[in-house]
């Protein structure tokens, strides 16, 4: 297994975690914020206390926070509030990019937007979480521009793959994708719903 190291890759500066444990290191910007706050009011939107309770849930989470441990948070301090509403308020804080929502493996993962840009490598057997400078992921899409007139958009990716060490113990063969822990439990109480 992986410790938290930081190491250098290319001219970014990749930083190297492992949440499966639990282990997060809250690398987002924290809640409450004047910042997300302003641009919530500017965007038009009232500050609900709904919406304070989503965005901090999810700074409380860190950068891998499900829907099911932000509604889990939320219902901890407004135990009628709905699963609807915690969702349309993801669904506009993604659209609004106040958020970032990642699809990872079996479900979604949030963390709150802020202005260092960073995207992650994901490592499918061991969930380490290697996070590359966006200026690193941004030389790669003007390669693709420039070789294929395709134009990227968008602000914060997640890549799927192997990481150093479990490469290593790995190879190269990629194999079957699991499912990210976060989302195994989801899969077996959808089953139980049907």
């Amino acid at each position: 297994m992986l410790d938290r190291t930081s190491v250098s890759a290319y001219d970014g500066i990749i930083q190297l975690q492992i949440f499966a444990s639990g282990k997060i290191r809250n690398m987002t910007i924290s809640y409450p914020n004047p910042k997300i706050e302003r641009r919530i009011r500017n965007l038009g939107f009232r500050l609900t206390p709904q919406r304070e309770m989503i965005l901090r849930a999810i700074a409380r989470r860190g950068e891998h926070a499900t829907f099911d441990e932000i509604l889990a948070d939320v219902r901890r301090n407004s135990p009628h509030t709905s699963a609807a509403t915690v969702y349309r308020n993801l669904e506009s804080f993604s659209r609004y990019r106040l958020v970032h929502g990642n699809e990872v493996a079996g479900g979604t993962l949030y963390e709150l937007a802020n202005e260092d840009n960073h995207h992650h490598l994901i490592c499918h057997k061991c969930w380490g979480d290697i996070k590359v400078d966006d200026s690193t992921v941004r030389k790669l899409f003007k390669q693709l521009d420039k070789q294929t007139g395709f134009l990227v958009l968008g602000e914060h990716y997640v890549f799927m793959g192997l990481c150093p060490d479990c490469r290593r113990k790995e190879g190269d063969t990629l194999g079957r994708f699991s499912i990210h822990p976060k989302f195994r439990h989801s899969d077996s109480s959808k089953e139980k719903r049907k």
